[in-house]
């Protein structure tokens, strides 16, 4: 299981896209194999923020951009739990008004 903390940021670049398949989260398109991380370890990365495995389980933070016109539920996330491998489903961008 892995949890997802979101950091919204108000940016004006492109959604957010992440997968999982196994270990590996695959974040914009560049891949981060999770089980190299040591059990019991939290490890800084420039994306994959404040990462701690804990066994088979794994939270960290991704900073989640967003537009200006983004919901309220973009811009005060709650955690993303994932279970199962494929697409994350992530809070909108931002609303088209």
């Amino acid at each position: 299981m892995i949890t997802i903390n979101l950091s919204p940021q108000l940016n004006d670049i492109a959604p957010l896209s992440a997968s999982l398949s196994g270990s590996v989260l695959t974040v914009d398109g560049a891949p981060y194999d999770l089980s190299l991380i040591a059990d019991g370890a939290t490890v800084e990365h420039p994306v994959v923020q404040n990462c701690t495995r804990t066994g088979t389980d794994y939270e960290l933070t991704l900073i989640l951009p967003h537009g200006a016109n983004a919901p309220e539920e973009t811009r005060f996330p709650v955690p993303v739990i994932v279970t199962t491998d494929g697409d994350i489903t992530l809070p909108l961008y931002e609303v088209t008004v």
